[in-house]
Formats: structure tokens, C-alpha cells, sequence
């Protein structure tokens, strides 16, 4: 917070908001230009709250009454100061705006990261406008419009002086956490094996560590497989695509309508064998006829053969002939019906392994797939709005070719068979789920592995090496018959063995992590 701080501070200080949006219930967007028009975006989203200067803007648009109080108060206003409160998870922005009647007035944005607790907070004289998370306790703080803003009490230490001797002498990384303002382990642990070391004087250098779990720093702190950014807002624009493919209600959705799936298959399995054996109810149905007897007669039995003692010999007959009729057509539709669900079984198979490496503008994708399935349900605003809407695709440009990947299902099947042309080049992972990946231009050593590179990290084998991946021209790529249009066989195909090396893949692509089209 302290380093994002400045860095905000270095890019924002007498920058004029001129548009105050909320594009999601979780996420508020302030434009600003300069050299090129970019955003301040708030996250609120308790999984990851940030905040981040980006160029990239969402289409959707929520309402809000804090979003109606932003937009009166701080629209056209001047950012003139951005501090961090003590070394607590707190950034207060301080706007200035003139009126024609009123003259100057000040305002103050407070951002805060407290656990489950993210707040946007608008004041004005100490006094509060709006917040994002308004909350009424008897013990505690109270968030209401109207009241006196407080700042979260807490017993924990602002660390001033690097030679505190509570510092030096602390017995552990967890006794530096618990007793100084602004630390987590990670921080704490890098400052108690480097005592004597100024943590906030440290050269900026945002850092994301390859790791089982995601670690990331604004300096260097020495672990194995770094990958460097230019800023922290890039570092935590990266780290925002990753941490959305935790959104476990998408998952928990889709992993239900799999054990569902399963189910039925397993019932219609059952089926088929059950009238599997429709042959054999004609057999003994013949059988009756030609033992000779009198057909009138009622028996129990017909030597090994087992009847209906309340039905003559005719009636069992019939009766036998009935069943081979009606399980000879059942085998048709069973076998239909299997393939189907079959097919449903690999598809949301697919949606999860998507999950993976899915970004915010996938997900939406995949809300709207479950919307059509189904599985969601959707206002029928938003649902109206969703169809007439064209999906995007991660695109990387340069004076001699492009690459378009698309990750999800709608986003696999628009670039598949809407957006391509006949002469591009299709990618995808040999023999299991991923990116559909076009290469458009120039055809060349180059161009070759970095699509490949780029459908072989979008794919739930980015981990493994020698990763296969075919390519072909888009003209033999076809539509499965009865299946969705993510669904391709292809020939005339050739195949690249690609191992993936991050810190290559983002020296190849400059612009990286891509711009959507």
C-alpha cells in the first residue's frame, strides 16, 4: 500500500476525473486523460481489493446511490493529494472541485482493505457523503450517511524508526505482524531476516513469484521464478485476471451439473442394458408357439422358461413380443440420449478446465453460456443486452501479424467460425481442452511459436512440458454435426511440441497482458 501509494500519487496528482462509472455491483471506474484516456479502478471485491490505474474499461454499467453521490460530487473535479493513512490498508484521495455558486469544495475518497471489509468512502469535512458498505454497531464504528467518519481503531504499532527496539529484538515474523501496523507473514518475514533494512525505502521493483500459491511484492524479495512488471498497476492487472478463476459459485454451478450428468448417465447405462438383450424376448416368444401345445393353456412354466400363470400361453406370447417391440425402439433414443449427455459431460468438463485461466471478460462470457443453459438466471434487461452484444477476444498486434485467442465457448466459437478468414492459421492443444488461437499475417518462425506458445498457456496443460499443439489453415477446420460450435474436427494439420517460458513470453509480447477486441 505504501508503494502503490506513490506510484499513484506520481501518476495522478492534478489529474481531472471526467467520468465516474460502475461497470460491476463490486468495481468503480474513474476516466482520466493523459497522453491517452485510462482509469482509476477501485476493486471491491473481498477475494482481491485493489485499486490500479489501467487502460482497459468494462462495458457493463450497475447504479448505485454511491455511484449517484461520485458522480455529483466528483466528476470534473482535481485529484490534488493521495496519502496513505498511517501504514494501515488505507488510501485517502483528496478532490477539489469548483462551483460556480459554492466555489471551492473538498472531498475525500477513503479506500479500505480491513479483511472482509472493502469500502469506498466519500466525506466531505470530516462528515460522510456515501460508502460502498454502510453498517450500524453499538460497540464498534458506524458507517451511515450523515455521521462523523472514524478510521478502524487498532493497538497495532505505526512503524516510524527501523531500529525500534520492539523490532530488532521481535521473536518471530508472526510477533512483527501481530505487533506493527501494515504487515502481512510475507512482509514480515522478509523484514525480520533483514533487520536494519529500510522496508520503505526499498528501489520499486513490482515482482510475481511462480509459486504454488500466487506470491507478489512491490520490490524483490528474493524468491525463485520471478516475473517483473513495469508498475504495480500492471502487476495487479495481472493478478486480477488470475484471481477470478476463484470465483467458486461458478464452479460449484457447473461441478453440480457434472455430478448430475453422471448420474443420468449412469441411469441410462442401466437402460441399455436392460433392453440390450431385446432379442431374446423373441426368442421365447417363438419358443411358446412352436412347442405345440394348446395355446389356452395357463401354465407357471414352459420347461426352463418362466411364465405368467394368470395368462395362457397366447397372452405370455404376446406378452414377450410386446417387450421385444418396445425395447428394440427404447435402444435408439437411449443410445441418442447417452451421446448427448456425453457430450454435455466434456462440455462442462471444458467450462471448468476454461476456469483455469479465464479473465474477467471470460467469466462474463461463462455467466452468459450458464444463462442459456439454464443454470443462472438473469435479469431480462441484462439477458437482452447480453445477445446483442458480440464477445471480445484477447488480441496481440504487431506491423507483420496478429494473434486473436479466444478462451471461452462463445469466445471459441465467434473467433472459429465468425471472425476468421480463410487464410489464418488455427492453433489448439492436441487432444483435450483450450484456447482456440488465430495467427493472421505474416507466417514465420516467429509467429509460429509464439501462437502456439499463446494456445498452449491458454490451455489446462500450461504447467507440463512439450506440450503438443496442432496448427492447420481455418479452411479445414468443420463443425461437429449436433454439437456446439466450439466443437471442430480438423485435418491437414501439423503438430509443435512447445514448452512455456513466462519471462519470454512477456519480453515477445510488449503489450502483454494483451488488449481485448
Amino acid at each position: 500500500m505504501h508503494y502503490l501509494t506513490t506510484e499513484l500519487k506520481s501518476t495522478l496528482s492534478n489529474v481531472r476525473i471526467k467520468k465516474i462509472r460502475q461497470p460491476q455491483a463490486d468495481i468503480f471506474s474513474f476516466s482520466f486523460h493523459k497522453q491517452t484516456e485510462q482509469y482509476i479502478r477501485f476493486s471491491l471485491n473481498p477475494a482481491f481489493p485493489h485499486v490500479r490505474i489501467t487502460k482497459k474499461d468494462l462495458p457493463l454499467d450497475e447504479k448505485s446511490n454511491l455511484l449517484s453521490a461520485l458522480k455529483k460530487h466528483l466528476e470534473n473535479a482535481l485529484i490534488t493529494d493521495i496519502k496513505q493513512y498511517k501504514k494501515d490498508r488505507v488510501i485517502i484521495f483528496y478532490f477539489s472541485k469548483f462551483d460556480s455558486i459554492f466555489g471551492y469544495s473538498d472531498y475525500q475518497l477513503i479506500f479500505e482493505t480491513m479483511g472482509r471489509v472493502t469500502n469506498l468512502i466519500l466525506t466531505q469535512n470530516g462528515v460522510i457523503i456515501d460508502a460502498y458498505y454502510k453498517q450500524f454497531s453499538p460497540l464498534h464504528r458506524s458507517i451511515l450517511v450523515g455521521s462523523q467518519f472514524e478510521f478502524f481503531h487498532t493497538d497495532k504499532i505505526e512503524l516510524i524508526d527501523d531500529n525500534d527496539p520492539r523490532l530488532l529484538y521481535a521473536a518471530s515474523p508472526k510477533a512483527i505482524m501481530d505487533q506493527f501496523m501494515g504487515f502481512s507473514l510475507q512482509s514480515a518475514t522478509y523484514l525480520y531476516n533483514h533487520k536494519g533494512t529500510n522496508i520503505y525505502q526499498k528501489p520499486i521493483k513490482p515482482t510475481l513469484y511462480q509459486q504454488d500459491k500466487k506470491v507478489y511484492s512491490a520490490f524483490d524479495i528474493g524468491l525463485d521464478n520471478p516475473i517483473y512488471f513495469d508498475s504495480l498497476s500492471s502487476l495487479l492487472e495481472q493478478l486480477d485476471q488470475k484471481m477470478i478463476i476463484k470465483d467458486k459459485s461458478l464452479t460449484q454451478i457447473i461441478e453440480k451439473e457434472l455430478k448430475r450428468l453422471t448420474l443420468k448417465q449412469l441411469n441410462l447405462q442401466s437402460d441399455l442394458d436392460l433392453n440390450a438383450n431385446y432379442e431374446s424376448f423373441k426368442h421365447q416368444a417363438d419358443y411358446i408357439y412352436m412347442s405345440g401345445l394348446d395355446l389356452n393353456t395357463k401354465t407357471s412354466q414352459l420347461d426352463d422358461l418362466k411364465l405368467d400363470s394368470q395368462k395362457t400361453l397366447n397372452e405370455n406370447a404376446q406378452a414377450l413380443y410386446h417387450k421385444y417391440h418396445r425395447a428394440k425402439k427404447a435402444i435408439v433414443p437411449i443410445k441418442g440420449q447417452m451421446a448427448l449427455t456425453n457430450a454435455l459431460i466434456l462440455y462442462y468438463q471444458s467450462l471448468l478446465d476454461t476456469l483455469s485461466y479465464a479473465d474477467k471478460a471470460d467469466i462474463k462470457d461463462l455467466q452468459d453460456e450458464l444463462i442459456e443453459r439454464g443454470l443462472i438466471k438473469a435479469q431480462k434487461t441484462k439477458q437482452k443486452n447480453n445477445k446483442q452484444q458480440k464477445p471480445t477476444v484477447l488480441s496481440f498486434v504487431t506491423d507483420d501479424f496478429a494473434i486473436y485467442i479466444g478462451k471461452s465457448s462463445i469466445q471459441n466459437d465467434y473467433l472459429t467460425h465468425t471472425f476468421s478468414q480463410k487464410t489464418d492459421y488455427w492453433f489448439h492443444v492436441q487432444q483435450g481442452p483450450g484456447a482456440h488461437v488465430l495467427l493472421r499475417g505474416l507466417f514465420n518462425e516467429q509467429s509460429l511459436r509464439l501462437a502456439a506458445m499463446l494456445a498452449a498457456y491458454f490451455s489446462p496443460m500450461r504447467d507440463s512440458s512439450s506440450i503438443a499443439v496442432d496448427y492447420t489453415l481455418i479452411k479445414y477446420i468443420k463443425k461437429i454435426k449436433g454439437l456446439p460450435g466450439y466443437n471442430v474436427s480438423y485435418d491437414h494439420q501439423k503438430t509443435m511440441y512447445i514448452d512455456i517460458d513466462m519471462n519470454r513470453l512477456q519480453t515477445s509480447l510488449p503489450t502483454y497482458p494483451f488488449q481485448r477486441k
